[in-house]
């Protein structure tokens, strides 16, 4: 009994003559003497651009049986087009029928026909944790959440390639806390400002900096505004600022420190520095205001001055 379904196929190769491979044989037939008439008659294309289009998607990291599945297609054809029929004797295709073609061509290699193990290009994954961090999360929390140890983002970041596996992860992860505050989901306001910090340190771009289309694109630039970043003169002049201000309201160092995310160590340093200056001033401040004149001088005249 042959496994091929009824149709044209069966009755050319098996030699069925029921009423099903009957009909497909005419309906082709009278398909071919119209497409003849039309001058559209073109039974069979060149196998060579099939051919080079399957091996970029082996290169890719595509099975065979993945390829067939997704184009609808039996194996079978493919690897005649790619091997022969070793089993017959036949050299690889040099013509296939225009239909499978097209149905190759099609296939581009994206992400959801990838086995998970399959190792890919990282840069998707590694903007979408870093755009985490900067809006806030701890890496420690993410790879809690990713179900890693807790040095993994880390590396994770610094990767060129990661499997798909975990590019499917970080994204499942993404869509789910790129729009959320860390505070409140446990994030306390230290680990928050610290985290928010380190990226800003390292320049890593902010959830609102790409667009869906551009995050996995490796040629895309973020819009940050780089333009108008504060220099790290005035970053620094705006921490002062704010270290001074929370202090004038009595917070401990540890407290300022806390919420801005610095050691207590940096607030005490700022605080002695600023404490400093006033009193620098009021030095100035002193010396040059006019001092009274001696007593039992009369207002407006001169002092007395003695002369040798």
């Amino acid at each position: 009994m042959s496994p091929r379904d009824h149709g044209y196929a069966r009755y050319k190769l098996d030699g069925c003559r029921c009423y099903v491979c009957g009909f497909a044989v005419a309906q082709w037939r009278d398909a071919r003497e119209q497409a003849v008439r039309r001058g559209q008659w073109q039974p069979y294309v060149d196998a060579a651009p099939v051919r080079a289009h399957l091996r970029r998607l082996q290169a890719c990291g595509l099975g065979l049986r993945r390829i067939a599945q997704a184009a609808g297609v039996d194996r079978k054809r493919l690897q005649a087009v790619l091997h022969g029929r070793p089993e017959r004797g036949t050299p690889p295709q040099r013509q296939v029928r225009p239909g499978l073609a097209q149905a190759v061509l099609a296939i581009e290699p994206t992400e959801d026909l990838l086995g998970p193990a399959t190792v890919i290009d990282a840069t998707g994954t590694r903007r979408r944790l870093q755009a985490l961090v900067a809006a806030g999360w701890p890496q420690a929390r993410l790879a809690a959440r990713l179900g890693m140890a807790r040095g993994c983002v880390s590396a994770l970041m610094a990767r060129e390639r990661v499997c798909v596996r975990t590019v499917r992860a970080v994204k499942a992860l993404y869509d789910t806390l790129w729009c959320a505050d860390p505070r409140r989901h446990g994030v306390d306001a230290q680990a928050y400002s610290r985290a928010r910090n380190q990226a800003r340190s390292r320049y890593w771009a902010p959830v609102g900096a790409w667009d869906d289309d551009t995050l996995d694109d490796p040629a895309a630039v973020p819009d940050t505004g780089a333009a108008n970043e504060p220099t790290r003169m005035e970053r620094t002049a705006a921490r002062h600022d704010e270290i001074v201000h929370l202090a004038s309201f009595g917070l401990s160092a540890l407290e300022v420190g806390a919420r801005l995310g610095v050691s207590s160590t940096t607030v005490g340093t700022v605080l002695r520095a600023e404490r400093a200056e006033h009193v620098g001033h009021r030095r100035a401040r002193s010396d040059a205001r006019p001092r009274p004149p001696p007593r039992g001088t009369a207002p407006g005249a001169a002092p007395d001055r003695d002369y040798a």
